[in-house]
């Protein structure tokens, strides 16, 4: 079992609370950032065209930064956290359909963008997903945003428990 912290691993009980109240559940938000055409190019002998999606996420704290995906990036997430949370993800709209041919057409791009807009909000709002690394890796959460997190909630009653007066 996990040994309690004491007191000593807090310098000092204000710190501390004020520790605690930042690891209530973080709630995130995004906003969607319009889409770019990019285009690679493979052995200068021939070149993909693709789309990215672009959205700025923020958490509570104010800390806001910007990711940029492909569709297909969405698609991988949509397994992984289908396979995972499936109890929590039949609540969760389902992303548009893949289009295998086919050039992207602007209204078609535009779709997209409102879908994935739709279904990033709605699994960030559920906790339980907005705390997987799943989805913590997908919208690229920085590193001191999630160490502070996940060590304040696994510390938080027991050390609450321990400096307890």
């Amino acid at each position: 079992s996990m040994s309690e912290p004491t007191y000593s691993d807090v310098s000092s009980y204000s710190e501390y609370s004020s520790f605690t109240n930042s690891q209530q559940k973080q709630k995130l938000r995004c906003w969607s950032k319009g889409s770019e055409n990019l285009q690679q190019t493979f052995c200068m002998a021939f070149s993909v065209d693709f789309t990215v999606y672009n959205f700025a996420i923020a958490d509570e704290g104010g800390t806001k930064w910007f990711v940029q995906k492909r569709f297909s990036q969405f698609d991988q997430l949509d397994d992984e956290l289908n396979k995972k949370f499936p109890d929590v993800m039949i609540n969760v709209q389902r992303l548009p359909p893949k289009k295998f041919m086919g050039s992207l057409s602007p209204s078609l791009i535009a779709m997209r963008q409102k879908a994935l807009d739709a279904y990033l909000s709605a699994i960030l709002s559920r906790p339980i997903l907005a705390a997987s690394d799943e989805l913590r890796d997908f919208i690229e959460m920085p590193l001191d945003l999630r160490g502070r997190e996940s060590e304040g909630q696994r510390h938080n009653l027991a050390a609450q428990d321990a400096l307890r007066p």
